[in-house]
Order: C-alpha cells, then sequence, then structure tokens
C-alpha cells in the first residue's frame, strides 16, 4: 500500500524578517480582519493600545469575506504604513 500526501511536494524556505519601524502618532495602521469570530474585538483592543501606547492617531479596517481572497482596496494599501491582521476564531 502506498500512502500519498494529498497536500502534494512543497519545499519552504526562510527570508529575513523587515527590520521594524517605530510607530509614531503619524503612522497610519491598517487592521486586516478575515471577518472570523472575534478576529474584529482582537483587532479592537490591538487599536485601543496602539492608541494609547504609542499615540496612533489613524487606522484604516479592512474585513474580507472568511472564504473569499482578499481584494484590497488602493486606498488601503496606498495609505497604510503598517498592517495588523487577525485571522481568529
Amino acid at each position: 500500500m502506498d500512502i500519498v500526501n494529498p497536500c502534494g511536494v512543497f519545499e519552504s524556505s526562510s527570508a529575513p524578517l523587515t527590520e521594524r519601524q517605530p510607530l509614531r502618532p503619524e503612522t497610519v495602521v491598517g487592521l486586516f480582519a478575515n471577518d472570523k469570530k472575534n478576529a474584529d474585538v482582537l483587532l479592537g483592543h490591538v487599536q485601543t493600545l496602539l492608541a494609547e501606547r504609542c499615540s496612533v492617531q489613524t487606522f484604516h479596517w479592512f474585513v474580507k469575506e472568511a472564504s473569499q481572497p482578499a481584494a484590497f482596496t488602493d486606498e488601503f494599501l496606498d495609505t497604510c504604513d503598517v498592517v495588523v491582521a487577525a485571522v481568529c476564531d
């Protein structure tokens, strides 16, 4: 009997993370939720903490349907300096 991995063959490679930039009051933070339960709740807490601890003033929300690919708007992509994503259940 042969056992076949239904995921196929894949390779992973690592890459260095992008250097973290400091958050300033003028930093625009994107909050990306996949519309699963509690993703918006988690991001709401992140928004509150970033506003309190880093004085961030501007947040842009993007919520997508959980089962669909994200179709980011040009406005979201062009205006956000950093993005926090939450995929919850």
